[in-house]
């Protein structure tokens, strides 16, 4: 039942024509979009596991969908998750729950990152500090509430709390330095591969 919902939620995207002419449209060359998703996925396996099936590590989820927008970064993931599942030997269920929990917080951040764009001032500290810095802080916090409440069946609430969301504010900051300075470094040198990052618009404060 979870893989054919993760499947039909793919394919609405896949046989989506825009999401084909998005794609199209792309300034980031396809070798960085590959070495974006092998990035991630050893990320993702430099993991502290704090109980059997909970480990902490970075998302970087916020970087991916402010440099890639929502459709593709979404696209990106399920390869990021395909490489875990060749790696790792994680139960395939248990990929399909990270990979829906990912997509949440790749929607979040970018519902974020609109709330920005549209009722805050529109200058290059605000997009940096506010869009990339807290929201992949917000992003990890709510990613592994996510992942407590899937495993909540295995665990009683006090082990969670003491084995595994103890651990949220200690994740939280390293995971917005993270962002916050990848972001930086691109919008400083690649301003034309960040797809929600608009020069004209952010460097003019207007």
């Amino acid at each position: 039942m979870l893989a054919a919902f993760c499947l039909l939620l793919l394919a609405a995207l896949l046989f989506n024509a825009n999401f084909w002419d998005e794609i199209r449209s792309k300034a980031v060359p396809w070798p960085v979009a590959g070495a974006s998703v092998c990035i991630l996925a050893l990320l993702w396996q430099t993991n502290a596991t704090v109980l059997d099936a909970l480990s902490i590590h970075f998302l970087a989820l916020t970087s991916l969908v402010l440099v890639f927008g929502l459709r593709l970064s979404a696209l990106l993931f399920v390869l990021v998750m395909a490489l875990q599942w060749l790696m790792s030997e994680k139960a395939l269920e248990q990929l399909l729950w990270t990979l829906l929990s990912g997509w949440l917080v790749l929607g979040l951040n970018y519902f974020v990152y609109l709330l920005c764009f549209h009722y805050l001032q529109r200058q290059l500290f605000v997009y940096l500090f506010v869009a990339a810095f807290l929201n992949s802080a917000l992003g990890l916090v709510v990613f592994m509430l996510l992942q407590a409440w899937i495993q909540a069946e295995h665990y009683s609430s006090h082990q969670l709390y003491e084995g595994y969301l103890i651990f949220i504010p200690l994740a939280a900051l390293p995971e917005a330095l993270l962002n916050g300075m990848a972001m930086t470094l691109l919008v400083v040198y690649k301003p034309e591969w960040v797809y929600t990052f608009y020069q004209r618009i952010y460097l003019s404060g207007k």
